[in-house]
């Protein structure tokens, strides 16, 4: 009973705080109205690239942050834009931001578009809406309109033109932002699956270092040196059925404590 005392305490006071672990690690994973706020749910889409032909839709993209670039090949704003949409664009893992330009002049072909790609450089996915459901769902009365779509699938920021002093500044601090707080869960999965996630972590831990304890008292039991209950020599065994430790030579009388024949290699 003394020898697993320690033990028992350790995991006694674990099972004490992990409620109040659980509770706290479980606010912070919850509370993310500060940065998410009440936002409004974007239209999913499909769009496909100008040349690859790949289809994709804006749900794709959920937990990534999708900027969202409405344009046109003859507008002078748009092309102010696109430096600096290459530049979000080389500053991130497209696991974090994803880039979707669409041309919203249906009347613009696919090679004028591709053309128009290549000469700027946009690297990202290039499509074109043929139907004009895009523009409908997301208002580009006027050209260049952005959306900044963030990893909950939330329109969490909009804006009609661009200007590098004005633009810009919002933009880029925009998404810096909702990058730094990626690993907050996403919209898709329910408080109750997030909060049983959390508890898993928690219960995790707190058997990793049941695991440790456990670990350190065996091997306490195997450096320590044990002393045959006989002669007094070292012993390299120990009754299975009362724990007494014997040498391997006095083993073969039994044990002298309850005469078992039965001992465990240490």
């Amino acid at each position: 009973m003394k020898k697993t005392s320690l033990p028992l305490i350790i995991v006694s006071v674990l099972l004490i705080l992990s409620p109040s672990i659980i509770v706290s690690h479980v606010a912070s994973k919850i509370d993310d109205s500060s940065i998410y706020g009440s936002k409004i749910s974007a239209t999913d889409f499909s769009i496909t690239d100008v040349d690859s032909g790949l289809s994709y839709s804006l749900n794709d993209f959920i937990g990534q942050i999708v900027l969202l670039d409405l344009f046109a090949t003859w507008c002078p704003p748009c092309g102010v834009s696109l430096p600096y949409l290459r530049l979000l664009y080389n500053t991130y893992d497209e696991n974090q931001v994803m880039i979707i330009s669409i041309d919203v002049d249906s009347s613009e072909s696919q090679s004028v578009v591709s053309q128009f790609r290549h000469d700027n450089n946009m690297d990202w996915i290039v499509g074109r809406d043929t139907d004009g459901s895009i523009s409908a769902s997301y208002g580009s009365g006027s050209i260049p309109t952005f959306h900044i779509i963030d990893q909950k699938g939330n329109i969490h920021w909009s804006d009609s033109g661009f200007t590098v002093e004005e633009t810009w500044p919002i933009m880029s601090d925009t998404i810096a932002t909702l990058v730094e707080n990626l690993e907050v869960p996403s919209q898709n999965m329910s408080p109750t699956t997030r909060v049983l996630l959390t508890i898993l972590e928690v219960t995790g831990g707190l058997g990793a270092a049941v695991a440790i304890v456990y670990g350190i008292y065996k091997l306490r039991d195997r450096l320590i040196l044990k002393k045959c209950s006989i002669c007094k020599s070292t012993a390299n065994t120990k009754c299975s059925k009362c724990g007494s430790f014997v040498c391997s030579n006095c083993s073969t009388k039994g044990c002298p404590n309850c005469g078992s024949r039965k001992f465990i290699r240490l």
